[in-house]
């Protein structure tokens, strides 16, 4: 990001804030259709129960992004045993290419650090090459596991990050 680029600024998200979780489920619903070659909704309805989903998990934490003053990306993640899950990484179309997913990534990483996790897990469907070449340009590797999404049906791969 040049000098002449707004700042992204990060905001902690409370499950209790329904007006933030229901832009982050907004945010998920454009970039799916997008990335999947579909019609935009007009809202975040069909997604936002995925996100209340993985919102109500033990120590969870949802990141709202904004760029401009407008809400740009979220991530959602949770910690498990000896690693921190990213379970959302998402960012509205109009916002894709100008830095806004490495960015959060980085935060992720800083949260994850400051909570005692040298580890970081994520899927990421096989076919979203997007998503794969950002998250391999950011330090997380492939660990040859792989699963069927029982809804969607598509393959997906586990990446693993690992700080220091």
């Amino acid at each position: 990001m040049d000098a002449k680029s707004p700042s992204i600024t990060f905001a902690v998200v409370k499950p209790e804030d329904q007006k933030s979780v229901a832009q982050a489920a907004i945010i998920w619903a454009r970039a799916a259709a997008q990335r999947d070659h579909q019609p935009l909704p007009k809202d975040g309805a069909q997604a936002l129960a995925g996100v209340q989903r993985r919102l109500a998990l033990p120590s969870s934490r949802l990141v709202l992004a904004t760029l401009a003053d407008e809400p740009a990306g979220f991530t959602l993640c949770a910690p498990h045993d000896d690693y921190l899950e990213i379970y959302y990484v998402a960012v509205s179309p109009e916002f894709w290419g100008r830095g806004v997913a490495r960015q959060m990534l980085d935060e992720v990483d800083r949260y994850a650090l400051s909570a005692g996790f040298h580890h970081i897990r994520l899927w990421v469907i096989a076919e979203n090459s997007r998503a794969m070449q950002v998250y391999l340009s950011c330090g997380y590797q492939q660990t040859g596991q792989e699963l069927v999404d029982q809804s969607s049906g598509r393959v997906e791969c586990l990446l693993e990050k690992t700080s220091t």
